[in-house]
């Protein structure tokens, strides 16, 4: 077998191309012919708590095909890199699986026409889904006018906070609609409780380490990294002014604490919430199925309202997270994979007991009235928080994919890192981002021109 690359000048480097060796070699010696009777799909996810949803309602599906056999099979964290080799060898691929967000621009990279999904817009025309659908969380799974992936959920954020605290420093935070109410409040409730001259509690805690906190800012605002047409619009007047003012939520008025550890779900983080460090926090869904889940003991001090809007009747949410579910291009059996698909993603049901175990607020509308969506939710104190996820639904805003968006993020989180530490002027950190990113666009692009 001659292979068409050296290793200096593969496209996308020496290390994805060693991969790409040793998985075809394994191959050899791991896969034998299937046998041609069999109705088999092998379906690919990465997060255990799906694949638990999936392998407890296999069995009903079972009855539903029972000539079909399906393989699910949970890789964890060396998903992505698995798949990205099977693409690439055009070999060993499943027939669906599932996509995090911030992976799913490794996939789409070169000729849109060689990407290794399917494009599943017509299907979804043709039996009308786009109209059951939320439109806006196709955006991230989109690329041009293809859609390679349906979305797993909506993933909107609220605003979770002590209620208890904030009443304790007079505050109530059912009064805020706007971010300019939000500072007078939070100034009112980040205290030196001891007197010691050190802040013993913080209104609000946020990540200045990765892009987290930041795009969920910004994504309110309707900004992103890329615009609907793959640009790079980092460098927007609206993309400074958003980290201006995140940064002045650190220095200028003293109401943010950086996140505890690695992130919002760490251990330390939660230690903080525990001991009244933290009084608030921008939560999407599934971090607050997570607190739930992680720290039972703070059940009935949280409360949650809609994201402090920037202007008055303005958005009062965002978006954080998110997977989808696609068909690979070497699926033997499209039509059956696709009805898989649907089984796992469209399902009321199903989709009803997700919110239930996770509180993940599905896409599918026709799941919006059911009555566990609508219970109160003794976590926050009887608040019926189904209900205003719902509420909060059809505000998402979009978030535009761009092949180059693991890059662009990894520098993200450096140049957020630089503004808020004051290394940088938030102008001066973008723009030097933005000129990286559009440099190795270009460069890429020259790159991928050697297949040509």
């Amino acid at each position: 077998m001659r292979f068409p690359y050296d290793a200096d000048n593969f496209p996308l480097g020496k290390g994805p191309m060693v991969m790409l060796i040793l998985f075809l070699i394994s191959c050899l010696f791991i896969f034998a012919p299937a046998d041609e009777t069999e109705k088999e799909l092998e379906f690919w996810v990465f997060a255990p708590t799906h694949y638990e949803e999936y392998q407890a309602r296999l069995p009903i599906y079972k009855t539903l095909q029972p000539d079909i056999n399906v393989q699910l099979i949970n890789f964890g964290g060396t998903m992505h890199d698995k798949l990205l080799t099977a693409l690439l060898s055009d070999f060993g691929a499943p027939d669906l699986v599932e996509v995090e967000i911030n992976s799913i621009g490794r996939f789409l990279k070169g000729d849109i026409e060689e990407v290794g999904f399917v494009d599943l817009r017509p299907r979804l025309e043709s039996e009308g889904w786009l109209d059951q659908l939320v439109i806006s969380r196709f955006t991230p799974w989109s690329y041009g006018d293809k859609i390679f992936g349906i979305p797993h959920d909506l993933h909107p954020v609220v605003l979770l906070y002590r209620d208890d605290l904030f009443k304790a420093a007079n505050v109530d935070m059912t009064e805020i609609e706007t971010w300019d109410d939000f500072i007078i409040a939070a100034k009112k409730a980040t205290r030196d409780l001891d007197g010691d001259g050190e802040i013993d509690q913080y209104a609000i805690v946020l990540d200045n380490k990765t892009e987290s906190d930041y795009m969920n800012l910004l994504l309110q605002r309707g900004g992103g990294f890329f615009d609907a047409q793959g640009n790079v619009i980092i460098d927007s007047e609206i993309a400074i002014e958003t980290l201006e003012f995140f940064t002045s939520l650190f220095n200028e008025h003293q109401i943010a604490t950086p996140v505890y550890g690695t992130w919002h779900g760490d251990p330390s983080n939660y230690a903080a919430m525990q001991d009244g460090k933290i009084l608030s926090i921008l939560a999407p869904d599934w971090y607050v199925g997570l607190l739930q889940s992680q720290v039972p003991q703070m059940s009935g001090k949280w409360k949650a309202i809609s994201m402090p809007a920037w202007e008055t009747d303005g958005r009062r949410t965002t978006t954080r997270g998110g997977t989808m579910i696609g068909i690979t291009k070497q699926c033997e059996n499209p039509e059956l994979a696709w009805e898989l698909l649907k089984f796992t993603y469209f399902d009321r049901a199903s989709l009803i007991n997700r919110y239930e175990t996770t509180l993940i607020i599905p896409p599918l509308k026709a799941a919006w009235d059911a009555q566990a969506l609508k219970q109160p939710l003794e976590y926050l104190g009887g608040q019926p928080l189904g209900e205003l996820f719902i509420e909060l639904a059809p505000e998402l805003p979009p978030r535009y994919q761009n092949p180059y968006w693991s890059e662009a993020a990894d520098l993200l989180n450096d140049a957020i890192f630089a503004a808020v530490t004051q290394k940088q002027t938030p102008r001066q950190a973008l723009t030097e981002l933005a000129e990286k990113i559009r440099t190795t666009i270009t460069k890429d692009q020259e790159r991928w021109k050697i297949k040509d």
